[in-house]
Protein backbone atom coordinates (compact mmCIF):
# COMPACT_ATOMS: atom_id res chain seq x y z
CA UNK A 1 0.00 0.00 0.00
CA UNK A 2 1.28 3.43 -0.91
CA UNK A 3 -0.80 5.49 1.88
CA UNK A 4 -0.65 9.35 2.59
CA UNK A 5 -2.23 8.73 5.54
CA UNK A 6 -3.02 6.59 8.25
CA UNK A 7 -5.44 6.71 11.02
CA UNK A 8 -4.93 4.29 13.67
CA UNK A 9 -7.46 3.16 16.59
CA UNK A 10 -8.88 7.16 16.88
CA UNK A 11 -10.86 7.82 19.49
CA UNK A 12 -12.18 10.75 20.45
CA UNK A 13 -15.07 11.60 23.46
CA UNK A 14 -17.42 14.66 24.25
CA UNK A 15 -17.87 14.20 27.42
CA UNK A 16 -20.30 11.02 27.78
CA UNK A 17 -20.59 10.96 24.33
CA UNK A 18 -17.87 8.84 22.20
CA UNK A 19 -17.69 10.88 18.48
CA UNK A 20 -15.21 8.13 17.06
CA UNK A 21 -14.45 4.63 18.60
CA UNK A 22 -11.27 3.03 17.59
CA UNK A 23 -11.39 4.10 13.68
CA UNK A 24 -9.03 3.26 11.57
CA UNK A 25 -8.20 3.99 7.54
CA UNK A 26 -5.95 4.85 5.29
CA UNK A 27 -6.18 7.14 2.13
CA UNK A 28 -3.91 6.05 -0.99
CA UNK A 29 -1.55 8.53 -2.50
CA UNK A 30 -3.21 10.67 -5.11
CA UNK A 31 -6.50 8.88 -4.72
CA UNK A 32 -10.28 10.72 -4.25
CA UNK A 33 -11.15 8.80 -1.42
CA UNK A 34 -14.76 9.39 0.24
CA UNK A 35 -15.94 9.22 4.09
CA UNK A 36 -19.69 9.08 4.17
CA UNK A 37 -22.48 8.48 7.21
CA UNK A 38 -25.47 9.99 8.31
CA UNK A 39 -25.69 12.93 10.36
CA UNK A 40 -23.82 12.80 13.43
CA UNK A 41 -21.58 9.80 12.54
CA UNK A 42 -18.24 11.61 13.35
CA UNK A 43 -17.06 12.76 9.72
CA UNK A 44 -16.29 16.30 10.65
CA UNK A 45 -14.52 14.95 14.36
CA UNK A 46 -12.51 13.22 12.73
CA UNK A 47 -11.75 15.93 9.96
CA UNK A 48 -10.73 17.61 12.94
CA UNK A 49 -8.68 15.09 14.49
CA UNK A 50 -6.54 14.97 11.39
CA UNK A 51 -5.85 18.54 10.94
CA UNK A 52 -5.17 18.92 14.44
CA UNK A 53 -8.44 20.84 16.02
CA UNK A 54 -8.80 18.26 17.91
CA UNK A 55 -6.66 15.68 19.45
CA UNK A 56 -7.86 12.00 19.98
CA UNK A 57 -8.30 10.55 23.35
CA UNK A 58 -6.28 7.76 22.23
CA UNK A 59 -5.24 6.45 18.61
CA UNK A 60 -2.78 7.54 16.30
CA UNK A 61 -2.52 9.83 12.63
CA UNK A 62 0.28 9.74 10.36
CA UNK A 63 0.97 11.97 7.63
CA UNK A 64 3.57 10.55 5.38
CA UNK A 65 4.91 8.08 7.88
CA UNK A 66 5.14 11.08 10.31
CA UNK A 67 3.07 11.42 13.28
CA UNK A 68 0.79 14.27 13.29
CA UNK A 69 -1.93 13.74 16.20
CA UNK A 70 -1.01 16.78 18.96
CA UNK A 71 0.63 19.16 16.57
CA UNK A 72 -1.14 22.43 16.03
CA UNK A 73 -3.05 23.36 12.70
CA UNK A 74 -0.20 25.33 11.68
CA UNK A 75 2.05 22.20 11.83
CA UNK A 76 -0.55 20.14 9.79
CA UNK A 77 -0.99 22.74 7.19
CA UNK A 78 2.96 23.40 6.78
CA UNK A 79 3.43 19.50 6.32
CA UNK A 80 1.24 19.45 3.07
CA UNK A 81 -2.44 18.69 4.50
CA UNK A 82 -4.87 21.41 3.78
CA UNK A 83 -8.86 21.77 4.58
CA UNK A 84 -11.95 23.29 3.66
CA UNK A 85 -15.26 23.42 6.13
CA UNK A 86 -18.86 23.19 5.26
CA UNK A 87 -19.91 26.96 6.01
CA UNK A 88 -16.83 28.76 3.54
CA UNK A 89 -14.66 31.17 5.51
CA UNK A 90 -12.91 33.01 2.62
CA UNK A 91 -12.49 37.05 3.73
CA UNK A 92 -15.63 38.39 2.55
CA UNK A 93 -13.89 41.85 1.94
CA UNK A 94 -11.02 41.51 0.36
CA UNK A 95 -10.90 40.14 -3.12
CA UNK A 96 -10.46 36.99 -4.42
CA UNK A 97 -6.96 37.27 -5.33
CA UNK A 98 -6.01 38.65 -1.97
CA UNK A 99 -8.19 35.84 -0.78
CA UNK A 100 -5.84 33.23 -2.65
CA UNK A 101 -3.12 35.18 -2.04
CA UNK A 102 -2.96 33.92 1.89
CA UNK A 103 -2.31 30.63 1.41
CA UNK A 104 1.33 29.64 0.85
CA UNK A 105 3.19 29.81 3.23
CA UNK A 106 6.27 31.53 4.77
CA UNK A 107 6.02 34.21 3.09
CA UNK A 108 8.61 37.36 4.15
CA UNK A 109 5.81 40.16 4.12
CA UNK A 110 4.15 37.69 6.96
CA UNK A 111 7.64 38.48 8.90
CA UNK A 112 7.41 41.04 12.02
CA UNK A 113 11.29 41.77 11.09
CA UNK A 114 10.71 42.16 7.32
CA UNK A 115 7.13 43.51 7.22
CA UNK A 116 8.20 47.25 7.12
CA UNK A 117 11.50 47.23 4.36
CA UNK A 118 9.18 46.31 1.78
CA UNK A 119 12.15 45.89 -0.80
CA UNK A 120 12.63 42.29 0.96
CA UNK A 121 9.10 41.27 0.03
CA UNK A 122 7.57 42.99 -2.92
CA UNK A 123 9.03 40.46 -5.56
CA UNK A 124 7.65 37.79 -3.82
CA UNK A 125 4.23 38.97 -3.67
CA UNK A 126 4.33 39.68 -7.04
CA UNK A 127 5.08 36.76 -8.46
CA UNK A 128 2.49 35.01 -5.68
CA UNK A 129 -0.21 36.90 -7.59
CA UNK A 130 1.29 36.26 -11.14
CA UNK A 131 0.35 32.58 -9.66
CA UNK A 132 -2.61 32.95 -8.70
CA UNK A 133 -3.90 34.90 -11.78
CA UNK A 134 -2.57 31.97 -13.73
CA UNK A 135 -4.45 29.41 -11.85
CA UNK A 136 -7.34 31.77 -12.27
CA UNK A 137 -7.04 31.65 -16.02
CA UNK A 138 -6.59 28.25 -16.63
CA UNK A 139 -10.14 27.70 -14.50
CA UNK A 140 -11.51 30.22 -16.57
CA UNK A 141 -12.20 32.44 -12.72
CA UNK A 142 -9.59 34.82 -14.50
CA UNK A 143 -12.05 37.95 -14.69
CA UNK A 144 -12.89 37.14 -10.82
CA UNK A 145 -9.65 38.08 -9.32
CA UNK A 146 -10.68 42.38 -8.56
CA UNK A 147 -14.04 40.95 -7.50
CA UNK A 148 -14.40 40.53 -3.72
CA UNK A 149 -15.28 37.36 -2.04
CA UNK A 150 -18.42 38.43 -0.92
CA UNK A 151 -19.95 38.97 -4.84
CA UNK A 152 -18.74 35.16 -5.99
CA UNK A 153 -21.58 32.52 -6.77
CA UNK A 154 -21.51 29.38 -4.18
CA UNK A 155 -19.94 27.18 -6.92
CA UNK A 156 -16.72 29.55 -7.24
CA UNK A 157 -16.56 30.24 -3.67
CA UNK A 158 -16.33 26.53 -3.55
CA UNK A 159 -13.73 26.43 -6.20
CA UNK A 160 -11.58 28.98 -4.99
CA UNK A 161 -11.38 27.43 -1.44
CA UNK A 162 -9.90 24.23 -3.26
CA UNK A 163 -7.52 25.50 -5.53
CA UNK A 164 -6.30 27.83 -2.10
CA UNK A 165 -4.59 24.41 -1.21
CA UNK A 166 -2.51 24.47 -4.25
CA UNK A 167 -1.27 27.91 -3.31
CA UNK A 168 -0.42 26.38 -0.22
CA UNK A 169 1.59 23.50 -1.49
CA UNK A 170 -0.44 21.07 -0.19
CA UNK A 171 0.13 17.13 -0.95
CA UNK A 172 -3.39 15.99 0.45
CA UNK A 173 -6.67 18.23 0.54
CA UNK A 174 -9.43 17.36 3.05
CA UNK A 175 -12.98 18.94 1.87
CA UNK A 176 -15.79 19.04 3.92
CA UNK A 177 -19.14 18.70 1.93
CA UNK A 178 -17.60 20.64 -1.19
CA UNK A 179 -21.04 20.68 -2.84
CA UNK A 180 -23.09 21.90 0.06
CA UNK A 181 -25.45 24.61 -1.01
CA UNK A 182 -25.24 24.43 -4.71
CA UNK A 183 -26.74 23.07 -7.19
CA UNK A 184 -26.16 19.49 -8.76
CA UNK A 185 -24.33 20.72 -12.08
CA UNK A 186 -22.49 22.85 -10.29
CA UNK A 187 -21.64 20.24 -7.78
CA UNK A 188 -20.48 17.73 -10.79
CA UNK A 189 -18.48 20.44 -11.94
CA UNK A 190 -16.87 20.96 -8.90
CA UNK A 191 -16.04 17.12 -8.81
CA UNK A 192 -14.96 17.65 -12.38
CA UNK A 193 -12.65 20.35 -11.02
CA UNK A 194 -11.45 18.08 -8.02
CA UNK A 195 -10.72 15.41 -11.22
CA UNK A 196 -8.43 17.59 -12.49
CA UNK A 197 -6.74 18.70 -9.86
CA UNK A 198 -6.04 15.65 -9.04
CA UNK A 199 -4.54 14.49 -12.31
CA UNK A 200 -3.04 17.79 -12.67
CA UNK A 201 -1.25 18.94 -9.57
CA UNK A 202 -0.66 15.18 -8.05
CA UNK A 203 -2.86 15.75 -5.23
CA UNK A 204 -4.89 13.28 -3.00
CA UNK A 205 -8.34 14.79 -2.21
CA UNK A 206 -10.23 12.87 1.53
CA UNK A 207 -14.07 13.86 0.89
CA UNK A 208 -16.93 14.05 3.04
CA UNK A 209 -19.54 14.30 0.70
CA UNK A 210 -23.66 14.06 1.57
CA UNK A 211 -24.29 13.76 -2.44
CA UNK A 212 -23.63 9.97 -2.64
CA UNK A 213 -24.60 9.84 -6.40
CA UNK A 214 -22.22 12.49 -6.75
CA UNK A 215 -19.42 11.26 -4.65
CA UNK A 216 -19.18 7.86 -6.23
CA UNK A 217 -19.06 8.41 -9.56
CA UNK A 218 -15.72 10.44 -8.85
CA UNK A 219 -13.89 8.65 -6.03
CA UNK A 220 -11.37 5.32 -6.26
CA UNK A 221 -12.55 4.32 -2.14
CA UNK A 222 -15.25 5.05 0.37
CA UNK A 223 -15.01 4.81 4.27
CA UNK A 224 -18.01 4.88 6.18
CA UNK A 225 -19.03 5.84 9.63
CA UNK A 226 -22.10 5.02 11.43
CA UNK A 227 -22.22 6.31 15.36
CA UNK A 228 -18.82 7.11 15.59
CA UNK A 229 -17.35 3.85 14.52
CA UNK A 230 -16.31 2.13 11.04
CA UNK A 231 -19.09 0.70 9.54
CA UNK A 232 -17.97 0.03 5.71
CA UNK A 233 -14.95 0.33 3.33
CA UNK A 234 -14.89 -0.43 -0.33
CA UNK A 235 -15.26 0.40 -3.63
CA UNK A 236 -17.84 2.63 -4.77
CA UNK A 237 -19.60 -0.90 -5.84
CA UNK A 238 -18.80 -2.24 -2.53
CA UNK A 239 -20.34 -0.45 -0.24
CA UNK A 240 -23.35 0.63 -2.13
CA UNK A 241 -24.25 -3.12 -2.00
CA UNK A 242 -23.86 -3.74 1.65
CA UNK A 243 -26.55 -4.28 3.59
CA UNK A 244 -25.18 -2.72 7.03
CA UNK A 245 -24.97 0.80 5.13
CA UNK A 246 -28.29 0.26 3.27
CA UNK A 247 -29.76 -0.15 6.84
CA UNK A 248 -27.58 2.85 8.22
CA UNK A 249 -29.35 5.53 6.06
CA UNK A 250 -32.49 4.27 6.17
CA UNK A 251 -32.31 4.24 9.83
CA UNK A 252 -30.81 8.02 9.97
CA UNK A 253 -33.22 9.16 7.12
Amino acid sequence: MNSILEVRKVSKRFGGVEALKDVSLNVERESITGLIGPNGSGKSTLFNVITGFYKPDSGSVYFEGKRIDGLNPNEIYSMGIARTFQIPRLFASLTTLENMMLSPKGQKGENLLKAPLRKTWIKEESEIANEVKNLLKEFDMDGLHKMPASGLSGGHVKMVETSKGILGRAKLILLDEPTAGVHYAVGRNLFEYISYLRKTFNLTFFIIEHRIDLLFDYVDYVYVLHMGKLLSQGTPEEVASDPKVIEAYIGGA
